[in-house]
Order: structure tokens, then C-alpha cells, then sequence
């Protein structure tokens, strides 16, 4: 026989001018069993609501929420309780390796002292919005980051509504940012002129990084973890990414593909292999000790100094990754190819399709970036009309570079 359910009414009573409602919660512990304790609610005052029949309404009102709750003890944890106990180990277990360090490390330098003794079901909008104004007001954040923040915050509450300790709107959505944050810093990439001169002076596995990194697009972890299986002289497929000592699979679905690779990179690469004694096997770049070599501090110690030397600055190794984009538009390369080359993902397009409809446009635009390297080599008339563009992205000044560009392969 099913033991029937009971629902609290809860016990009305004054205190200090105040009304209170007492009632029993249920609350899950960190070993997983659920144990009640009391706990008082606060109404209103006295002077509004002078008699009980007044406050009755609000004592119903919570008390219905509380017995919609009674069943899940997760309702009932704190903020911080749920955080630490179910949705950061659900994001260890679910994501990569530097995704939950990188949410673990916003939650508690940002969010955790702000918001986190608020009870799950108590947070409201007002709350994130104030949390996020007090943030920007502290810390000198820009509002990319901020956004970040509001987004890990957000997939916290969609978690808790996928395990029952959460009902309704989800808090963080109606949330603004604060107007008066700065904008992130603008980024840049380097143009194919200043590549060369870029390679022109590395020594030979820097050099293949850098190439590697500017001509395919490889992401930093991605570096780290393509392998000389990965690359067979036509194009390199991306099959993992190394994170500190964690391999992990590339970012998304859409990263697991292969890229085409010129010529141009084809011969730095075939060299840095034949000076390794032509391996067939392991990491592509590493230390010596087969082990994937750490690319921050090669970029420390090697690149970024050598890049210095010759007058042009550091942008990063992202910035070879945004070179690739920046060049392959300015040589006319749709939108699309460019997406395609980069690995990006879209929501709404599937690896499938996306390789099928993209795959022969994008080999045609690799092969325009290296009739353009030739012609740069060769010092024609593009090495003199094409002059730098002060190392920013080429995407607004598209249709000039563009129309210089083709007029030399052509």
C-alpha cells in the first residue's frame, strides 16, 4: 500500500514585529541521503499585515511552493551546495579537462562568495544582475568575460532543471550586463608578408610550428597533439588535443577534420622531419623526449623574441590561427570556406553536410594562398603595392586587399 502524502501547512508566528512561517525542508547531503530540518521564513512585519488573516495569503503562498519542493532535496541546498556537490563533479566528468578548470576557477573567484548562500530556488534575476554590476565594479573585467560568467551561471541553472532541483525561468536569461564595462581588447592577426618574414628567422622546429599553426590553423592544443600519422604531405587531419598532460579529443565535432596543406608548408614540414631522422610515428613537435612539447613556453623563450626582434609584435599563437582567416577572406575565400578551414561549428549545419558541400572550395582557396607565397617570394610587383596592414584582421578592408591579390596570381 502507498503511504499517502503529507503536506506541511506550516507553523505561523510573531517575533520581533515580524511574521514567520516554521516548517521542515528536506536537504540532500554530500553522501547523497536526505535528512529535514527546521527552518523559519520571514513575511512581513507586524504594522502590514497587523492580523494573521492578513498574512495567511503569503503563508499559503510559500507553503505550496515548499510541499512542490518537498520530494527533491536539492531544492533546498544552497547555491554553493549544489554547485560544489552535483553540477562541478557532472562537469568533470562531462567535459575537457581545462572546460571544468576554467568554470571551476569562475565560480569561486567570481560567483560563489556573491550568490552562493542564496538557496536554489530563491535566486532571481535581481540577484544575478546585481552580482554581475558587482563584479564589474571590482574587478577591471571586459565584457566578453562577464558574458562568460553569466553563460556558466546559466548552464548551472538549465543543470539544475534537468535534475529536478529547479522549476521555472531560468534566473540568468533576463540578466543585463553591466552597460558601463569595458569591450575586450581588439585582436589581430598577422598578414602572409609578415609571416615570411617571421619564418625567414625562426630555427627550423620552431619554424614548423609557427607554419603549421599560420597555413592549417591549428588551435595551441592542437599542436601539441597532431602526430605524423595525422599528416601524410596533402593535408593534416586533427584527431586530438593535448591540455598540460591531458589528451584530449579536438573541441568540437566540427574541429575532428582535415585541413589541406600547401605546398609552402609541406616543404618546412618535410625538412623538420628528414632533421629528426624521418620518424613514422609520435608527436610531430616535442622536446626530444617524445613527450608534446610545452608551445607557451617555445613561444616564450624562441618566437615571441625573435618576432620582437624584427619590429612586429606578439600577438599570440592564436593570432597565427586568425591569420589563416584573416588571409583566405582577403583572397576572396567565402565566409563558409573559411569556417570550414578553421573547424568551426555551427549549431544548425552538421559535420556531414558541411564537409560535403565545402570540402572542394576549400582546397581551391589553399591553393591560392600558395600562389600568392610564390609571388611574394619572387619579389613581383605584389611584394611593393601590398604594403602591411598595421597586423589587423584583413576582413574590413576585404574588397582592396582582394582585388591586389588576384590581380598578382592572375
Amino acid at each position: 500500500m502507498t503511504k499517502p502524502v503529507r503536506y506541511q501547512k506550516g507553523c505561523l508566528f510573531q517575533d520581533h514585529g515580524a511574521w514567520f512561517v516554521r516548517y521542515r525542508e528536506s536537504v540532500r547531503q554530500k553522501d547523497g541521503t536526505i535528512k529535514f530540518r527546521r527552518q523559519a521564513k520571514r513575511l512581513g512585519d507586524v504594522r502590514s499585515f497587523p492580523h494573521a488573516d492578513d498574512i495567511e495569503p503569503l503563508r499559503v503562498k510559500f507553503m505550496q511552493k515548499i510541499n512542490h519542493d518537498r520530494s527533491n532535496g536539492d531544492s533546498s541546498m544552497t547555491l554553493a551546495e549544489f554547485v560544489d556537490c552535483s553540477y562541478l563533479p557532472w562537469v568533470e566528468s562531462e567535459c575537457r579537462a581545462s572546460t571544468s578548470k576554467g568554470y571551476r576557477e569562475l565560480w569561486e573567484n567570481h560567483m560563489s562568495a556573491r550568490i552562493g548562500e542564496l538557496r536554489v530556488r530563491e535566486v532571481r534575476t535581481v540577484h544575478v544582475g546585481r552580482m554581475l554590476r558587482a563584479i564589474a565594479a571590482e574587478h577591471d573585467l571586459a565584457k566578453n568575460t562577464l558574458q562568460h560568467i553569466k553563460s556558466v551561471l546559466s548552464g548551472i541553472f538549465t543543470f539544475a532543471k534537468n535534475e529536478g532541483a529547479f522549476d521555472g525561468a531560468n534566473p540568468v536569461q533576463g540578466a543585463l550586463l553591466p552597460s558601463k564595462a569595458r569591450e575586450a581588447k581588439e585582436t589581430f592577426a598577422y598578414d602572409l608578408s609578415q609571416i615570411l618574414r617571421i619564418l625567414d628567422v625562426l630555427p627550423l622546429l620552431p619554424k614548423a610550428a609557427v607554419a603549421t599553426a599560420s597555413f592549417v590553423g591549428l588551435r595551441e592544443g592542437e599542436l601539441r597533439g597532431v602526430e605524423w600519422p595525422d599528416y601524410n604531405g596533402k593535408e593534416m587531419t586533427v584527431c586530438r588535443s593535448v591540455w598540460k598532460s591531458v589528451v584530449n579529443r579536438p573541441k568540437t565535432a566540427a574541429s575532428r577534420n582535415s585541413v589541406p596543406v600547401i605546398q609552402a608548408l609541406a616543404t618546412i614540414l618535410d625538412e623538420y622531419r628528414l632533421s629528426m631522422h624521418n620518424p613514422k610515428s609520435g608527436v610531430i613537435f616535442h622536446s626530444g623526449n617524445g613527450s608534446p612539447m610545452a608551445m607557451d613556453k617555445l613561444a616564450q623563450k624562441v618566437i615571441r623574441p625573435a618576432i620582437e626582434a624584427i619590429g612586429l609584435p606578439w600577438y599570440g599563437w592564436h593570432g597565427f590561427r586568425r591569420a589563416i582567416a584573416s588571409n583566405l577572406y582577403a583572397l576572396g575565400a567565402d565566409d563558409k570556406v573559411v569556417q570550414r578551414v578553421l573547424r568551426h561549428a555551427k549549431p544548425h549545419v552538421t559535420r556531414e553536410r558541411y564537409i560535403k558541400v565545402f570540402d572542394p572550395a576549400v582546397l581551391e582557396a589553399m591553393q591560392k594562398m600558395q600562389a600568392t607565397l610564390e609571388q611574394l617570394r619572387s619579389g613581383q610587383q605584389l611584394a611593393s603595392s601590398l604594403s602591411p596592414i598595421d597586423g589587423k584582421l584583413l576582413k574590413p578592408n576585404r574588397g582592396e586587399v582582394a582585388e591586389r591579390l588576384n590581380a598578382a596570381v592572375c
